[in-house]
């Protein structure tokens, strides 16, 4: 199973497109996360999303600069085959200053991933046993700098997590 994670596309559909087509160019994904701050985006990218994959689930979070966007929650849980996973903006987390906030909230859900944004910075770690994963920002687009993050949960629950860039 394929997820990908995308964040801070700021109002920038356009980077979000190409980033999304970009993730098409191998398999398919099964699960795709917008981390916030420009999560209405995701209305632009979900066409092609579901032609790719009709079955695809779609989550959004709001972030900080997400006005109005009480449609989408703060926090989102889901499961990818038996893995369960955590999204969050992180502003809520404190997430510019430390990890911890983001961590006992991930463990408390019982997350063995925890995707977020906020930071505009590109992360992927793994901290007591939870992958923390921010996909970067896409409204930050440059050759060579993160574009999303894929993770690849195997048959048996194996966890394979990357940070992929940007190729022009």
């Amino acid at each position: 199973m394929k997820v990908v994670a995308f964040s801070d596309s700021h109002g920038n559909p356009g980077a979000l497109r190409d980033a999304v087509e970009s993730c098409l160019r191998g398999a398919k994904p099964d699960i795709c996360v917008h981390c916030g701050d420009g999560v209405r985006d995701l209305d632009a990218v979900e066409p092609l999303l579901r032609d790719a994959n009709p079955n695809i689930r779609i989550y959004g979070v709001r972030g900080n600069c997400d006005l109005a966007a009480f449609q989408y929650p703060i926090t989102e849980v889901f499961d990818a085959e038996g893995i369960r996973m955590m999204a969050t903006h992180g502003y809520t987390f404190d997430v510019k200053t430390q990890y911890e906030a983001l961590l006992c909230a991930a463990r408390e859900q019982r997350a063995q991933v925890a995707f977020f944004g906020h930071t505009h910075r590109p992360l992927l770690e793994f901290v007591r046993g939870i992958y923390l994963i921010n996909p970067g920002a896409i409204c930050q687009r440059t050759a060579g700098h993160t574009a999303y993050a894929q993770v690849l949960v195997e048959p048996g629950g194996q966890i394979r997590a990357d940070l992929m860039k940007w190729l022009s």
